[in-house]
């Protein structure tokens, strides 16, 4: 059984594995948007609640989205100072849509993780499989 730990593990989130253990998965097999609602390994619990991760992804997403666009703008328009500004605003924009799509679950990753630092789960949040 999972016990409280409160110290974030940086490596099993960015390979997309439980926060905890660093051996289960959290997205569900063929999936690239759902995640499995618990490590079988460790029993720690992925979504506490239903809506766990809506807020999470957008918040995040929304954050890294909102740097990273600027920063590629200002890289765009500091490489290639001739260039329309309406060109480069397309070029963004384009580019965070892909990034925001393959962003999506390291968005809630990184949710699940700063969570577990501040919200360590207790014996009562033990993931229990469903049969």
């Amino acid at each position: 059984m999972a016990t409280p730990q409160g110290k974030l593990k940086l490596l099993p989130l960015m390979r997309l594995h439980c926060p905890y253990c660093g051996s289960t998965p959290l997205r569900t097999e063929g999936s690239w948007f759902y995640f499995r609602t618990g490590c079988k390994v460790c029993d720690y619990v992925y979504e506490r609640e239903p809506g766990y991760f809506t807020g999470a992804s957008w918040m995040v997403s929304y954050a890294a989205l909102a740097l990273f666009g600027c920063g590629f703008g200002a890289l765009l328009l500091y490489r290639l100072p001739d260039l329309d500004a309406m060109w480069i605003a397309a070029i963004v924009s384009v580019f965070l849509i892909v990034f925001g799509l393959w962003f999506v679950p390291y968005s809630m990753a990184i949710w699940l993780g700063f969570d577990h630092i501040v919200h360590p789960l207790t014996p009562a949040d033990r993931y229990v499989e469903k049969k």
